[in-house]
């Protein structure tokens, strides 16, 4: 991918889809320390056009997929250090989250600790490095707001949604639409509130998205979507593939139909 005639670095990559607002993250899972299967996800979304893919923190996966790919590596964890070592061997961006698979364990996350991870986190690496948090679905709306608002103030780049995945309700409906957007419906309203009450932010959601309803983040006002088990779960390199392949030609076909503004909180 090229920029004005020389070849794009993985950060203007990153910055170039949020303003377009085809971002396609794929995410491997913050607790997925198995290298094969990490690295399996990683040339699956090179393969199928992925903007970039989102692994765990441990340092020989880090460096095993930079050897691998070329993609943007987003590296996520939920301890400070170990995002700024990640950065130190190579990360382009980091992102404090993701928390739903801590939630079974009884482990919530509250805007206080946070925003202290984010700080210290921030304070450590440099400008070159793109700063992501994700806003825990467990927070009432309002909070959400707030929590995005300092964020901003602190001046990570890109802010998250998740979502709850409710249990399907009895129905005779099983039809993949209905359900996936059933499955992602939280994450999209937590998309859709903070675009309204948020509008200077860079959003991406995650939590649920699949090929149906990833074009649905991004006429929410999300600037790109996080897709990690609809993605994961292709029984090999190929079916993964394909999957991230279905998914970002249903963002670009959106995507392309929007008119690229300027992103405020972001520049080139």
């Amino acid at each position: 991918m090229k920029l004005k005639g020389k070849t794009m670095s993985n950060k203007e990559k990153i910055l170039n889809s949020i303003k377009n607002k085809n971002l396609v993250k794929v995410i491997s899972g913050i607790k997925n320390y198995d290298k094969e299967k990490t690295l399996n996800i990683a040339l699956a979304a090179e393969a199928g056009g992925a903007t970039a893919v989102d692994i765990c923190d441990d340092i020989e996966i880090i460096k095993s997929v930079k050897s691998k790919v070329k993609l943007p590596i987003f590296v996520s964890s939920i301890n400070a250090k170990k995002l700024i070592e990640a950065a130190l061997y190579g990360a382009d961006a980091l992102e404090v989250g993701n928390y739903e698979s801590f939630y079974a364990e009884g482990k919530l996350f509250t805007p206080s600790a946070i925003l202290s991870i984010v700080r210290e986190v921030k304070l450590s690496i440099s400008k070159d490095i793109i700063l992501s948090c994700t806003i825990p679905a467990t927070l009432e709306v309002e909070n959400q707001i707030k929590l995005a608002d300092e964020l901003l103030e602190i001046g990570v780049d890109l802010i998250q949604t998740e979502g709850f995945s409710p249990s399907t309700p009895s129905s005779d409906r099983n039809d993949s639409s209905f359900l996936d957007v059933l499955k992602a419906s939280s994450t999209l309203t937590n998309t859709l509130e903070l675009r309204k009450h948020v509008p200077g932010a860079n959003i991406m959601s995650a939590s649920g998205i699949t090929a149906n309803t990833a074009a649905l983040a991004i006429a929410m006002g999300a600037c790109g979507i996080g897709v990690g088990n609809y993605i994961s779960q292709g029984s090999d390199i190929n079916e993964m593939a394909n999957r991230v392949k279905e998914v970002v030609a249903n963002v670009n076909s959106f995507a392309s139909k929007l008119t690229p503004v300027k992103n405020l909180a972001l520049k080139m």
